[in-house]
């Protein structure tokens, strides 16, 4: 077992603190003393710098709060994956044939819907580009509820992003979560349509009223309590896009674990604009805690 990769910490990262707990790194910690490796480490509060020396922190904490973000997700998906795997029977899905058979299904969502669509959205699978599905905007002036878990990967798409906002500025109600991997959609908890890809091949399935809808709308709470929301404000960060030299500062003065109190003395602002700084941060990399900021950031290179 990987057990800091388990938790989320990059391959890298965790031989580096390995080879720091065994007090014996090797040339190429040295080197990795200079990469993103050990700015992970860092945010996590794994390691921390005594002069030009790299130490290794003591984990319990450190794994404690990195592990908080994942437990309530994980043991609620645990136990309706459960109940799912001994009560599911396949009389209650209805396999689609083909990409386009799904895409007709999730056309037919926003006549069908009477009150509600929750929605967990990886983008679209099929070759047919950025669309917004047929028939949302007008399901929405009648009434219907939307609730939307997007993959963060939609902040890195300013196309995508303005349609989403389109659809924020109608009424719907959308969210950013990391590692989405699924389209997901319920319809009054009366029928779900779930669609994933795999390589080349994408799979589309209905599923009926059944304890295997009944987790699929459970999963959807879980990510919703646990997602960000997307407001009409939210802008986009394109792969290596480099941050300004202000919004570095203020990640290193997070990352060193700095005060709001202390770091608006630093840029000589009030601790409610730091706040707003930071909450700002937070939404555009998807992050819902400033140590989730920190390792986000780190992967983006921004530290």
């Amino acid at each position: 077992m990987q057990p800091l990769q388990a938790l989320g910490i990059s391959a890298d990262a965790e031989r580096v603190y390995l080879d720091l707990v065994s007090g014996s790194p090797s040339a190429e910690l040295e080197h990795a003393a200079t990469t993103m490796a050990v700015a992970e480490l860092e945010a996590a509060g794994l390691i921390e710098r005594s002069g030009d020396t790299l130490v290794a922190c003591p984990p319990q904490l450190a794994m404690e709060a990195l592990a908080e973000r994942y437990a309530a997700l994980a043991r609620q998906s645990a136990a309706m994956l459960t109940r799912i795997w001994n009560k599911a029977s396949e009389t209650y899905l209805e396999v689609l044939p083909s990409y386009s058979a799904g895409r007709a299904v999730l056309d037919r969502v926003q006549t069908d819907a009477q009150s509600q669509v929750r929605a967990i959205s990886v983008g679209n699978l099929g070759p047919d580009g950025h669309k917004i599905v047929d028939g949302l905007f007008d399901a929405l002036a009648r009434g219907v509820s939307y609730q939307v878990v997007y993959g963060t990967r939609v902040l890195h798409d300013p196309e995508a992003l303005r349609m989403v906002q389109r659809c924020v500025d109608a009424g719907e109600q959308a969210r950013v979560f990391p590692h989405v991997s699924m389209n997901l959609t319920i319809v009054d908890e009366r029928w779900a349509l779930l669609t994933a890809r795999s390589d080349e091949d994408i799979a589309a399935v209905v599923v009926h009223r059944s304890p295997l809808l009944t987790g699929f709308v459970g999963i959807f709470d879980a990510y919703w309590r646990m997602a960000v929301p997307i407001t009409a404000g939210t802008e986009t960060v394109p792969d290596g896009d480099t941050p300004s030299r202000d919004t570095q500062r203020l990640l290193t003065y997070l990352s060193a674990g700095l005060t709001d109190e202390a770091i608006a003395r630093e840029f000589g602002v009030s601790e409610r604009t730091v706040a707003r700084r930071i909450s700002r941060l937070q939404e555009i990399l998807g992050a819902q805690t400033r140590f989730q900021l920190g390792v986000q950031a780190s992967r983006h290179g921004w530290l």
